[in-house]
């Protein structure tokens, strides 16, 4: 397959545009879509409807993504998603879908190495515009809500489409209820309403339905509730040996941060959980008061002024103390 210089040229643009993108795809036959390690309801539904509808346009596409957790189910990808491919598979395009920057691939970080062209669609603020052509909106509610304008007036998008994209978009707005839902995103939801499948039981489906393992963890998370800075910051740590004991994954963990930052009277919520001994992930929540996104960069991390998050090795307490040390230079 050859590319047009022009286009090879356009390649090293720290952003590109649509057509810019929708030239890449045409001029590729296999494609290969991947969201990032432990894949929620935004990257399967980003990565799921971007996958059918290049099908649609007669493409061969494979999305390779994690195992997720079973409320994502309801999530029509179209049959397309594996765990792993061959070693002497290559596509001619890899697209990196809600990944601020490739680590955040996993283990298909040397596949996307490996691939000569590629492409990076993200919504998060810290990206690192990894790819030879990228499309990062920081303003834009979800990596869904990108696909979505991407394939407009572009792909067909059939009921299963539109389904995927509403999952990743009301996953990520935590049911539009985040300052990242707009004028925009409701606009698109609209559309997308108008084709025929279940809404109501995709948003029960993602927000009313936990195992009892989660229902478990969730429990030992708020009897570790801790309230800092007169109320306004909440806290919780869950140990390995808690995490085990309750018998669940780091998935289905995703909820307990923004849960927590309900509380009456919090401006911002710091999640901890140890992901082995003397590892810990670090979820953060806030309203407009705090951003986040700067407190996760200081040790690393990164994600939305809202929603942020990071990993640190240390003493969990410790790490706690030096979290809330960047918050307050805030409040």
């Amino acid at each position: 397959m050859k590319f047009p210089e022009e286009i090879k040229q356009r390649m090293v643009q720290m952003n590109n545009t649509f057509d810019e993108l929708r030239q890449t795809i045409e001029l590729s036959q296999s494609i290969a879509i991947s969201g990032h390690i432990s894949p929620d309801g935004d990257a399967i539904g980003a990565c799921s409807a971007l996958a059918m509808s290049l099908t649609e346009l007669g493409k061969d596409v494979v999305v390779i993504l994690d195992e997720y957790q079973e409320n994502f189910e309801i999530i029509p990808t179209g049959g397309l998603i594996v765990k792993n491919v061959d070693d002497e598979y290559l596509p001619d395009l890899y697209i990196a879908v809600d990944c601020g920057d490739k680590e955040r691939l996993g283990t298909k970080a040397k596949l996307f190495d490996e691939t000569l062209y590629t492409i990076n669609i993200d919504h998060h603020k810290s990206n690192t515009f990894f790819a030879k052509q990228n499309y990062v909106d920081s303003e834009a509610s979800s990596a869904s809500e990108i696909v979505f304008q991407l394939i407009y007036n572009y792909a067909p998008i059939t009921a299963d489409i539109a389904a995927a994209i509403y999952a990743g978009i009301v996953f990520d707005t935590g049911g539009f209820r985040h300052s990242s839902t707009s004028p925009v995103t409701m606009a698109i939801v609209s559309e997308l309403m108008e084709y025929d499948f279940n809404f109501t039981e995709i948003y029960n489906s993602i927000f009313h339905t936990r195992s009892f393992g989660e229902a478990r963890i969730m429990g030992v998370a708020l009897f570790n509730l801790k309230e800092v800075f007169d109320g306004r910051i909440v806290t919780s740590i869950v140990t390995d040996e808690e995490i085990k004991k309750c018998g669940v994954t780091s998935d289905e963990l995703s909820e307990v941060s923004s849960y927590i930052k309900g509380v009456s009277g919090t401006v911002a919520s710091v999640f901890m959980y140890e992901k082995k001994p003397g590892t810990f992930k670090v979820s953060m929540r806030s309203d407009d008061l705090v951003d986040v996104s700067q407190v996760a960069a200081k040790f690393g991390g990164g994600g939305h002024m809202r929603a942020s998050g990071c990993t640190i090795d240390g003493e969990a307490n410790k790490i706690l103390e030096n979290i809330l040390l960047e918050i307050e230079k805030q409040l």
